[in-house]
């Protein structure tokens, strides 16, 4: 399934990303439940919906949802360091919103694996991820780790870091374009057929293919990931998770506005199916 992140969208929210995805064809989302600040792209917590949104307005955004034919494919619940005791209670919180406020489906939510120095730390990030693992599993959720530094910057410490915290409901989410970001010299496409055996989502993100470059603009524009590939990469294994657009920006630039973050999300859209990715 291709799905829409609403970050996409940037300030303007995720009311308005939904109108937007639905208008493209799009049936799918994946949902912030928290804000963002970083790389330029910043959104406040007043555009997204959190674990301190009240039910009434989650039952609207729902109908919302339900009148544009949209469902949440994936929850975005990162953004904080799960490895103090605030940012573990802050992933429950948001666990327990998407499955309390979104009741229908198996869920996947997607956040960031820390960045532990030393072996405590690293066992602190065993335990708290089994932890929590225990409690998405009890509730029908998968968590998937974001391809970030450390743990999870490439397949070796993907795949590594899995087999350290080995709980059925903590997978990946592989982010095509992190890869460069993250690494000099690895191929994403190599990275991701290597680490796709764990892997419960993709971020579907182009760039320059430059080590530390924040260039993330439409898929296609880039010109670093081969996205034909990658949709042959990912219907060779059979991979049923969603694929997700995620378009940061570039590092620098004045705010897009709405009008400039569509036209992005409508030209990742038309180059992804051109590509091979479907829909539905």
């Amino acid at each position: 399934m291709l799905s829409c992140y609403t970050n996409c969208y940037g300030p303007a929210g995720v009311w308005t990303a939904a109108e937007r995805a639905a208008s493209l064809g799009l049936k799918h989302i994946e949902l912030a439940l928290r804000p963002h600040n970083m790389g330029g792209l910043v959104i406040p917590e007043s555009a997204v919906l959190t674990e301190r949104t009240d039910r009434a307005t989650f039952e609207r955004y729902v109908a919302h949802l339900d009148a544009l034919d949209l469902r949440v494919a994936s929850f975005n619940i990162g953004g904080v360091d799960p490895l103090t005791t605030a940012g573990r209670d802050l992933l429950l919180q948001r666990m327990l919103t998407a499955y309390d406020r979104f009741p229908l489906g198996r869920k996947i939510v997607v956040a960031g694996a820390g960045g532990p120095q030393d072996d405590n730390a690293w066992n602190l990030l065993v335990e708290t991820f089994r932890m929590l693992g225990d409690f998405a599993g009890e509730r029908g959720i998968t968590i998937a780790l974001e391809t970030h530094a450390g743990p999870t910057a490439n397949a070796d410490a993907m795949l590594a870091t899995l087999d350290r915290i080995d709980h059925p409901a903590v997978r990946l989410n592989f982010d095509t374009g992190n890869i460069a970001y993250y690494n000099d010299g690895l191929n994403a496409l190599d990275e991701l057929a290597r680490a796709l055996p764990m892997v419960a989502s993709v971020h579907l993100k182009d760039n320059r293919g430059r080590l530390g470059d924040w260039y993330f603009p439409a898929p296609g524009d880039g010109g670093a990931i081969d996205f034909a590939q990658v949709a042959r990469i990912l219907d060779d294994a059979g991979f049923a998770g969603p694929r997700t657009i995620e378009i940061e920006g570039v590092g620098g630039e004045p705010e897009p506005g709405l009008e400039e973050r569509h036209a992005r999300v409508a030209r990742g859209v038309a180059h992804l199916t051109a590509a091979g990715f479907t829909l539905d």
